[in-house]
C-alpha cells in the first residue's frame, strides 16, 4: 500500500539520503514514488523492507524499522486523533478498533481509501482487530487479528513508538503465541504479544518522584497537626461555652477532608463505589421506547428484548426467542456469530448488519440497515 511504501521511503531518505533509496529501490524493482491511497501489492513492500535490511544492515523486528509509519501518520494530521483514544497504553490500544471504525465511516462517504494507524486499507478491505488483556504483574497480553500474514512484526515499533511519545513509557513486546484462525474471510493471522512496560524520567523527574514519598509524609503530618490544632481548639471553646460540659468532637469531617487534601488515605479522588437500585424505576414499555434500537439475547443469540424501533426495521424481532444471526451479520470485528467471539471483543465497538434476504419485501431493494454499539454481559 502507498502509505507504508511512503513510510519506508520516508525513513531512508531522512536517515540515509536520496542515493540509498535510489540503490534500495532499484535493488528491489520497484517506481521512486507511491500515491498514498493506492493499492499496492504487498509483494512490493516486502521487497522493499527484505532489501533495506540487507543494505541497511537492519532488521525487520527493530523499532528503526517499524515506527516510521506512526511519525507519518501524525505529519499527515493524525496526531491529535490518535492522542485522544486514551489516558494510558491500555486505552490507547483497547480504542485502535473504534478509530478504525469511525475512520471507515468518515472516507466510505467520501468514497475513498481508508487511513488507519497501522495500515491504508483499500475500501472492500478490513482493518486489523486488536484486543488487549491485563495481567496481575502489570504486564499485558495484546492479541492482534488480521488478513494479511507476514506484518505483526511491525505492530511492536508503532506501537512502541507511541506508547514512547504519548504517555512517557518505553514497553518490550515479545511475540508468545501466534496461530491461524477461520473466519469469513479466510484465515485470519492471531498473534499474541506479552506487553511489559517501564516507566520512562529524565533526571529531575527521577528526583522529584524519589523524594515524592518523604515529601507527602511530611506534608501529611503538617496538615494532621493543623488538623489537630484546629480540633483541639473548637474543642475547647466548645467545652467553654457549655459550662465545662466535655462532650466529644467528631472527627469525620477532618478525615474526609485530610483523606482529600493528602491524596493517600481518602477514597473520594481514587475510587468510586456505585449505588444501584433494588429494583428498576422504569418499566419495560419505557425502557423498550428509550432505547429504540437496543436488543437483548442469551448465549445461545436467542432474541429476549429489543427496542421499537428496530422491530419496525426487522419486525422478525418481534417474535421473541428467534436467533439474532439469522436476521444480522457482523461486519465488524471480523469474527464468527458465536457468544465466545463476541466475548473476546466485548470492549471493542461492534457493526451489525441486516441481512437482506430476512428484510421484508418493502426494504429488500434498499441499503441494509447497519448498527454500531458495543456489548455489555
Amino acid at each position: 500500500y502507498g502509505f507504508i511504501n511512503t513510510c519506508l521511503k520516508s525513513l531512508v531518505v531522512e536517515k540515509y539520503g536520496e542515493e540509498t533509496w535510489e540503490k534500495l529501490r532499484l535493488q528491489a524493482g520497484v517506481q521512486d514514488s507511491f500515491l498514498t491511497f493506492e493499492v499496492y501489492k504487498d509483494e512490493i513492500t516486502m521487497q522493499l523492507l527484505d532489501k533495506a535490511c540487507k543494505i541497511l544492515g537492519m532488521c525487520h523486528h527493530t523499532s528503526e524499522m517499524n515506527h516510521p509509519g506512526f511519525e507519518f501518520c501524525k505529519r499527515s494530521g493524525y496526531d491529535h486523533m490518535l492522542r485522544t483514544l486514551g489516558g494510558n497504553l491500555y486505552e490507547f490500544i483497547e480504542n485502535l478498533d473504534a478509530l478504525h471504525s469511525y475512520l471507515s465511516l468518515s472516507y466510505q462517504a467520501k468514497k475513498d481509501t481508508k487511513v488507519l494507524f497501522l495500515f491504508v486499507f483499500p475500501q472492500e478491505m478490513n482493518a486489523p482487530s486488536f484486543r488487549v488483556e491485563k495481567n496481575e504483574d502489570g504486564s499485558m497480553h495484546l492479541h492482534y487479528y488480521s488478513d494479511r500474514r507476514g506484518l505483526c512484526h511491525i505492530v511492536p515499533g508503532i506501537i512502541g513508538a507511541a506508547a514512547l511519545d504519548f504517555f512517557n513509557i518505553e514497553i518490550s513486546m515479545e511475540i508468545v503465541n501466534q496461530t491461524e484462525e477461520e473466519e469469513r474471510t479466510g484465515k485470519k493471522e492471531h498473534i499474541v504479544f506479552l506487553v511489559t512496560q517501564n516507566p520512562v524520567f529524565s533526571y529531575k523527574e527521577r528526583k522529584k518522584f524519589s523524594s515524592l514519598p518523604q515529601y507527602l509524609a511530611n506534608s501529611e503530618k503538617q496538615i494532621e497537626n493543623q488538623l489537630n490544632k484546629e480540633d483541639l481548639e473548637k474543642a475547647k471553646n466548645t467545652i467553654t461555652d457549655r459550662g465545662g460540659s466535655v462532650c466529644p468532637v467528631k472527627k469525620s469531617h477532618w478525615k474526609t477532608i485530610r483523606g482529600i487534601i493528602t491524596l493517600g488515605k481518602g477514597k473520594l479522588l481514587r475510587g468510586f463505589d456505585p449505588v444501584y437500585p433494588k429494583s428498576l424505576w422504569i418499566d419495560t414499555k419505557t425502557f423498550c421506547n428509550g432505547l429504540p434500537f437496543h436488543m437483548v439475547f442469551d448465549k445461545e443469540l436467542r432474541v429476549k428484548q429489543a427496542g421499537v424501533s428496530i422491530q419496525k426495521i426487522v419486525p422478525g424481532l418481534q417474535t421473541m426467542g428467534i436467533c439474532l444471526d439469522h436476521y444480522f451479520s457482523i461486519v465488524h470485528p471480523e469474527v464468527p456469530f458465536t457468544i465466545s467471539s463476541i466475548q473476546k471483543f466485548i470492549n471493542s465497538q461492534f457493526v451489525f448488519q441486516t441481512r437482506r434476504e430476512m428484510m421484508p419485501e418493502s426494504w429488500k431493494q434498499r441499503p441494509m440497515l447497519e448498527l454500531r454499539g458495543t456489548s455489555l454481559f
